[in-house]
């Protein structure tokens, strides 16, 4: 409660909050793995997530940090986070699109065209004819009439050929490049397509590779309960990502909780800004949009500062009335929430759990001891913390478990150890050398 709604709250009014969540009717955690020392409830994944995501997004591109901070920053969502929360990396990539699809003029053109999508029995060199769109087959019309595009073009490198890349339809692996009409054949999940360069948004680094995780997941016969479910192993810095993260989302529910109510209640109407001639469901949404326009205002410097006395959080109160002083320290929990993930980028442990927590992923299902086993060898004697994501089925939420575990390589060596305390007495002393020396007559 201290960390949620402040000091003052936690002794005034701690007796009116839950302070643990009821597990009864939500998906339990794996129990061959831990039990969790803590749950917490994540509501409105649709659009509360991806909102959480775009305000951390611009925190990073408006903060101080190095280019290279941000890339591992990028790479951490994109191949840990994003997935673990179902965060699709095309979606993730639009706001590229719309910038890389800018026209001189200023003005954006996004790509909503479908891709030209053939079966395997059906492709052939007829696709380079010049009447492909004349027999009825959707193509992506790229306009080469200016000189300067068409240099950009001739110094253009493609991707080499089994690139796994993200594509505005999906990831796939790229099968060819023709040069010709510079288009890109993608496999993809549901067919072949022929893209042009701009809808391939970036190649993917693929997962490092590791005999002795195929090696334990072949002796491991555990699972998961829910194919659905997420598990990952990782440090304190990630434990404070995951709970920081929750607040995030929390505190964007009450927004948008608070942008309904206030249009509804009769008594805030001289408090609170109204917005005429919009129905109350077009109200509350607009009035939820302004509240996210002034972060990312306060985060780019705009409103808030000390010279201008708090303006942010009168502008807060003005929109979505008293109720939300919750919200008047949002700048300060993103600034935390980066902090521990640039901390998390930087720790070389932790990027081997990744690369463990992507080897599962790729194998399609995650098991828990196996997973263990090889955490234990990746930890490096750091405290270790389990997490595991459990979206609930039929709804727009999910539960996110944690469990302290220790310094797990100890336990794995101590299972490791003689059991005999004789055995362990033996190797420990070695044995007497022999004195050859003479004894002395009395």
């Amino acid at each position: 409660a201290k960390e949620e709604h402040g000091l003052f709250f936690e002794i005034t009014m701690k007796d009116t909050l839950s302070q643990d969540l009821d597990l009864t009717f939500l998906p339990k955690p794996d129990r061959l793995l831990f039990t969790p020392h803590l749950s917490v409830l994540y509501e409105n994944n649709s659009w509360a997530q991806r909102d959480a995501y775009r305000i951390l997004a611009f925190a990073l591109e408006r903060g101080t940090t190095s280019p290279h901070d941000k890339e591992r920053c990028h790479r951490l969502w994109s191949e840990f986070l994003g997935p673990f929360f179902s965060l699709s990396l095309n979606w993730m990539h639009a706001p590229a699109v719309a910038y890389q699809e800018s026209t001189p003029d200023g003005s954006k053109k996004l790509i909503t065209a479908p891709p030209v999508v053939v079966s395997e029995e059906e492709e052939d060199d007829s696709l380079e004819d010049e009447d492909v769109s004349g027999r009825g087959v959707v193509t992506e019309e790229m306009d080469t009439g200016k000189a300067k595009d068409a240099d950009q073009l001739n110094d253009y490198h493609p991707l080499p050929t089994g690139s796994s890349v993200c594509t505005l339809y999906g990831e796939g692996i790229v099968k060819d490049f023709r040069r010709a009409t510079q288009m890109y054949v993608v496999e993809l999940p549901f067919g072949t397509a022929y893209l042009r360069c701009s809808t391939v948004l970036c190649s993917l680094l693929p997962a490092e590779k590791s005999n002795y995780t195929k090696q334990l997941r072949s002796e491991d016969r555990s699972r998961l309960g829910r194919p659905t479910d997420h598990l990952a192993i990782g440090t304190q810095s990630l434990f404070l990502v995951f709970r920081l993260h929750q607040i995030l989302v929390s505190r964007l529910n009450i927004a948008m909780e608070l942008a309904h109510k206030v249009g509804e209640d009769k008594t805030l109407c001289t408090l609170v800004e109204q917005m005429p001639d919009l129905n109350p469901k077009a109200a509350a949404r607009r009035r939820y949009e302004a509240y996210l326009a002034l972060v990312y205002a306060l985060l780019d410097g705009g409103v808030g500062g000390a010279a201008e006395g708090g303006k942010y959080e009168d502008r807060v109160r003005s929109l979505l009335g008293h109720g939300a002083y919750e919200l008047a320290t949002m700048d300060k929990l993103i600034s935390h929430i980066w902090k521990n993930l640039q901390s998390v980028a930087q720790d070389e442990t932790m990027w081997n759990m990744i690369q463990l927590y992507r080897r599962h992923l790729d194998a399609g299902s995650f098991q828990p001891e196996a997973f263990r086993q090889e955490a234990a060898l990746l930890s490096d004697h750091e405290p270790m913390y389990a997490f595991q994501w459990c979206p609930i089925q039929g709804q727009d939420k999910g539960v996110l478990h944690f469990e302290y575990l220790g310094d797990i390589a100890e336990d794995e060596e101590d299972e490791e150890m003689p059991a005999n305390e004789d055995e362990v007495m033996a190797e420990a002393e070695p044995p007497a050398e022999p004195n050859h020396k003479r004894p002395r007559r009395q």
